[in-house]
């Protein structure tokens, strides 16, 4: 009976422990790579999850109060902590809704007979009497700070130079004013008692000398008969650039432009349904009409045969006819309280109703929401109410993000990309498809360009070319994988582009003459004599290509204005922008070459590992079995090779759409969707590198690029868990070989 030598025994201990330790190490390591890359997805979609929460709304305290004259208006200070009611007998109280008492009260005009208000951006006001005269009037709130503690002063101000205007010379009393009132510009409209038209233009002109304004009262100049007298006016509205006024009637909608003090009747809309109300929806490029039936709709301009029109957009019902109305301050949001007391908060420009509910019983007298439109103020006939409004994110929706949707000024739905702008109340576009479409384009052209190269230079050196060469070759590409991206991306922008731009005629016409040059290169090669073809080593031959591609390339370029003269006229450029085609100095065609340049030895290292190891036995016994070499690569080297070629181009596609530099410094980065190879794009990736830095934390913009890297991290799974699907099936289907 033999037994284990102790020097055995301590070898056999020691060699367990190390495989336990390597076993636990790599399981270990493994389960470490799954997790970080769970822990990524759920970090996403925690981000993410905010901006397709519900919406709230919750009440947050209650004041009761009764008055005796009717409300005009009620509006509120920033973060609706103090509120104030207009009445018609021109007083203005200010509220305490925190302390729930009245502060004070203000006296601005005595028994108006008519009143407007601006849009919030202007908080101005406007009051008409009996004596044909406007009173302007802006209330607003002033922050103090006494002890540590904040203070909100509220205040009624006048405008200055113009306390009052008398409109109208014959001093008969108005039923309708309308106003729009800006630091140097200002138009007053108003409707007399027997339905005459006037207005007045407002103009400051700064004294050079003093630099003081100078203002001026002009009256407008109407084209032919304003008004119709036979019709009522219901509401009329003056955009805050003073170019545009709107007249509603019960069923008919006029534009009117007004420049140097002259009005012009531009267009007639008939309405079918019986309208009740005008009002600006916020930005003041859309019109919101109210009809009698519940409906509301929106209406921009748009332009059509090169012709601005007014445009019905879309259509909103709720269940009763609308009693109140209060737009959002700085978005498209509108809120809705309608006959059977019923809430409804819209977004206009997702056409999405966010929040429907019954909150009230009793009469709604008038309502409204601060700016931060975290709060919802209502007054009802038994006092105030306030509630709490949980809304954060209303721009954004599945529609939104990946549907068309119709913005204010397009001519139609598009998908769209714009984040910011320079006013604070313009329509955010979170449409992710150009990002996405921009993405798919560029990782596209870059493996048209790279995929025929890398796997052809693969497969000639793992195949055709000698074991001293691809020593040299092999090592040589694989390095250039390690250029920085930015580098290339650097060269791409500054030295390719123009290079491009330049030679577009030569550059596309190298895209045909390389590959035709090969084919007559080893055509004349083929029929050379013997005795001169062995001169050469087997599995050398490409480097006779090297010259020859050199020497037709330099060709090209200096004599492709010959091609370009022949069937452009001389100039390419003129030729494609007369046909329609765009042309862009930092293209898809320069991110093709430039990406395709980075990604080629991904895709050769892969495929040439994969190729060169097809056992020898299978490619020796095809040739011994009387197969061309031709016949042995594409017949049993290519087919059992095919899972690892795939998995290369699966790789070169995955790095391509991740790509950040190359993309961000090669194209003009501008969110279009469009297939043409001579325009720029935005990718995913890029647009998260560019805008990222400049989003606020935890607001829409910042989660709607959270949302775009959660696109990538999903398609780059996908991508390569199909590729490993596809490769596992071709691995078995090719196993038997």
């Amino acid at each position: 009976m033999a037994y284990a030598k102790p020097n055995q025994i301590i070898r056999d201990r020691q060699r367990y422990v190390v495989d336990l330790i390597m076993r636990i190490w790599v399981k270990s390591s493994g389960i470490g790579i799954i997790a970080a890359l769970m822990l990524i997805c759920f970090y996403l979609l925690a981000v993410i999850a905010p901006i397709f929460t519900s919406v709230t709304v919750e009440p947050l305290s209650q004041y009761s109060a009764s008055y005796d004259n009717a409300t005009l208006a009620i509006g509120s200070d920033e973060q609706g902590k103090m509120a104030y009611r207009i009445d018609d007998k021109g007083r203005v109280q200010f509220i305490d809704l925190l302390n729930k008492k009245q502060v004070s009260e203000t006296q601005i005009i005595t028994n108006p007979t008519a009143f407007a208000a601006t849009i919030e951006s202007q908080d101005w006001f406007a009051f008409g009497d009996a004596k044909g005269q406007v009173q302007f009037a802006q209330i607003g709130f002033q922050t103090n700070y006494k002890q540590g503690l904040r203070q909100l002063i509220p205040y009624v101000e006048s405008f200055t130079p113009f306390p009052l205007i008398q409109i109208d010379e014959q001093k008969k009393e108005l039923t309708q004013v309308a106003l729009s009132l800006t630091a140097t510009e200002g138009v007053v409209l108003a409707q007399t008692k027997d339905k005459r038209l006037l207005g007045v233009e407002l103009d400051s002109v700064i004294n050079q000398m003093t630099g003081e304004s100078i203002w001026k009262a002009i009256p407008i100049e109407f084209e032919g008969d304003a008004l119709d007298k036979t019709k009522k006016l219901l509401s009329m509205v003056i955009t805050p650039n003073n170019n545009f006024l709107y007249f509603l009637y019960q069923h008919e909608l006029q534009v009117w432009t007004l420049k140097d003090h002259k009005a012009n009747l531009r267009e007639r809309i008939a309405l079918k349904e019986s309208a009740q109300k005008l009002t600006l929806l916020s930005g003041a490029h859309s019109v919101l009409v109210q009809f009698d039936n519940g409906s509301l709709s929106q209406w921009f301009d748009t332009i059509k045969d090169e012709k601005r029109q007014l445009t019905l957009i879309r259509t909103f019902n709720v269940d009763a006819p609308i009693k109140q109305l209060a737009p959002e301050v700085y978005r498209k949001g509108v809120t809705i309280i309608d006959a059977k007391g019923n809430v409804s908060l819209v977004h206009t420009t997702t056409e999405k109703a966010l929040y429907s509910q019954h909150l009230f019983n009793e009469e709604v007298l008038a309502v409204t929401q601060p700016p931060n439109a975290e709060k919802l103020i209502v007054l009802t006939q038994k006092g105030w109410q306030c509630f709490e409004v949980t809304n954060p994110h209303p721009e954004v929706s599945v529609q939104s993000v990946f549907g068309k949707i119709w913005y204010e000024g397009y001519p139609e739905p598009a998908y769209i990309w714009q984040s910011t702008a320079a006013n604070d109340d313009f329509e955010s576009k979170f449409s992710l498809m150009p990002l996405a479409f921009g993405t798919l384009k560029a990782a596209f052209y870059a493996l048209i360009f790279a995929g025929p190269i890398a796997i052809g230079s693969a497969i000639y050196t793992a195949y055709f070319m000698s074991s001293n060469v691809r020593r040299y070759v092999k090592p040589t590409i694989e390095i250039m994988e390690a250029l920085p991206t930015v580098i290339i991306g650097l060269l791409a922008g500054i030295w390719l582009a123009p290079i491009v731009e330049n030679n577009l005629v030569a550059v596309f016409s190298l895209f045909v003459l390389f590959p035709l040059s090969m084919i007559i290169i080893a055509f004349i090669w083929h029929i050379l004599p013997a005795h001169i073809m062995r001169k050469l080593p087997r599995g050398q031959h490409a480097i006779l290509l090297i010259p020859a591609l050199i020497g037709i390339g330099y060709l090209t370029f200096q004599y492709g204005y010959v091609i370009e003269n022949w069937l452009f006229n001389g100039d390419l450029r003129s030729y494609l922008g007369d046909n329609g085609v765009g042309y862009d100095q930092r293209n898809a065609l320069v991110v093709g070459i430039a990406m395709g340049a980075a990604i080629i030895p991904t895709i050769y290292t892969i495929a040439e590992d994969a190729i060169f190891s097809v056992p020898k036995h299978l490619s020796e016994g095809s040739l011994a079995l009387g197969a061309t070499q031709w016949q042995t690569l594409t017949k049993v080297v290519l087919l059992t090779a095919s899972p690892g070629i795939f998995s290369a181009v699966m790789m070169g596609l995955g790095r391509a759409v991740g790509e950040t530099m190359i993309v961000l410094m090669a194209t003009g980065n501008t969110p279009i969707m469009d297939g043409n190879i001579l325009e720029g794009m935005r990718t995913l990736a890029a647009n998260i590198a560019i805008e990222m830095p400049e989003s606020e934390i935890g607001n829409t913009h910042f989660r709607m690029l959270f949302l775009a890297a959660f696109l990538l991290f999903v398609f780059t799974f996908f991508v390569n868990s199909l590729a490993e699907w596809i490769r596992q099936g071709l691995r078995e289907k090719y196993r038997s070989l």
